[in-house]
């Protein structure tokens, strides 16, 4: 299914972007929130990037595309998730949780990389020892829904249809958003009536079913995904008929994202520290912002950044575009499931945050997790999806040679 195409290096650079603000907010407590900012332009790039590469083999035929489609993907995730997985199975409680027979569903959960498609439980609790996979769960979701029906997004011939599209999507992901926020002292109470297991956003909102449905769950961040489909279905579009790109420049575009962008995670400090956003009752601006950072703040902004950087002709996408940007947005994927537990086994060992002042202790954290990255990519990602990759263009060109006759 492959297609004559130009690369687009900036968004490689970009998610390098993504994965450094992710890593960085995980490794330095006060910066926590800087990761609303990364799993936002990592899921938002995914629908673009997908929809980049794929649309065109969707519109042949559908059988062969998603054969294909499926099995890219699962060269792509697969191999590095199921070795960490395995690490965590043997290194941590996860293993021998989840061997219990009572906990089989949740095995099978993590084992597919679908365990956030539903609230997966392991001894009446939330099994968190891999928690850094639920974005991966995820995606895996978000392909699932594109192979079914988002590649028809590519049916959109215009470039004022799809821009008007994508300005109504924008809005009426905002509003469905807000009315779930109006509305969850009626839903949430009613969910765990029916299922006591599930805990309250006001008890404990790291393990509740609250954070599991606006955060995790595939289900509220899948419109970030189909954003990124309509943003790359314009930026095709006005490829081809050179209307948004002629009246529009390309940095005004991604300057102004940028400082929305920048104006919104002010907002978002300030509210999540001062505001009780998640009492009950409690329905002011601030807590719609803080609820909303955990899926569609963002989102819009995200959507602009890539299209200008999409478009390039600007510092930042020629900066993004460099050799190292994207060197290490290529080993992005590694950097995020790995960097974690990285950082954990470092604390437990050696306490370097505690010993160490903090400019020096991140000085080296950093480029030991871009080394394990590294490492990873070159030992593990890269060569299990030649490999599988490899068997299955065998496996073709012998299919080939026997209908030839050859």
């Amino acid at each position: 299914m492959t297609v004559a195409r130009e690369n687009i290096d900036a968004l490689t650079g970009l998610r390098f972007v993504a994965a450094f603000l992710i890593t960085f907010g995980h490794s330095w407590a006060p910066a926590l929130d800087i990761t609303a900012i990364g799993m936002p332009l990592f899921f938002t790039l995914s629908g673009f990037i997908i929809h980049y590469v794929y649309s065109e083999a969707f519109q042949g035929r559908w059988s062969r595309a998603t054969g294909q489609f499926a099995f890219a993907r699962f060269s792509r995730l697969y191999p590095l998730y199921w070795f960490l997985m395995i690490y965590f199975m043997l290194r941590t409680a996860m293993g021998a949780m989840l061997a219990h027979p009572d906990n089989f569903p949740a095995l099978l959960g993590y084992l597919f990389a679908c365990w956030t498609w539903w609230p997966a439980l392991a001894d009446g609790k939330p099994v968190w020892f891999y928690f850094i996979s639920w974005s991966v769960s995820t995606e895996i979701f978000f392909y699932v829904c594109y192979a079914l029906f988002l590649y028809r997004l590519a049916a959109i011939r215009s470039v004022r249809s799809c821009l008007w599209a994508l300005v109504a999507f924008c809005l009426l992901a905002y509003a469905f958003f807000f009315a779930l926020f109006i509305t969850r002292d009626i839903w949430e109470p009613a969910v765990l009536q029916g299922h006591p297991e599930f805990i309250s956003r006001v008890d404990d909102f790291e393990m509740s079913f609250y954070r599991w449905f606006l955060y995790l769950s595939p289900y509220c961040r899948l419109p970030e995904f189909i954003g990124g489909v309509l943003t790359c279905q314009l930026f095709r579009l006005s490829r081809q008929q050179h209307s948004i790109v002629d009246r529009v420049r390309p940095a005004t575009v991604g300057i102004v994202a940028i400082a929305v962008m920048a104006v919104l995670y002010a907002q978002l400090r300030y509210f999540g520290e001062n505001d009780p956003w998640k009492a009950v009752g409690h329905f002011t601006y601030g807590a719609f912002v803080v609820n909303l950072h955990q899926n569609f703040l963002f989102a819009p902004c995200c959507y602009a950044v890539m299209f200008s950087l999409a478009c390039g002709g600007w510092g930042l996408a020629r900066a993004l575009s460099s050799g190292p940007a994207r060197f290490l947005g290529d080993i992005s994927y590694s950097t995020y499931l790995s960097h974690q537990r990285l950082t954990w086994w470092l604390e437990e060992h050696f306490a370097l945050s505690q010993q160490l002042p903090t400019l020096l202790y991140l000085a080296l954290l950093l480029p030991a997790i871009y080394l394990l990255s590294w490492g990873l990519y070159t030992v593990v990602e890269m060569p299990a999806k030649r490999v599988l990759r490899g068997l299955v263009s065998t496996r073709t060109e012998r299919r080939s040679t026997v209908s030839t006759g050859g």
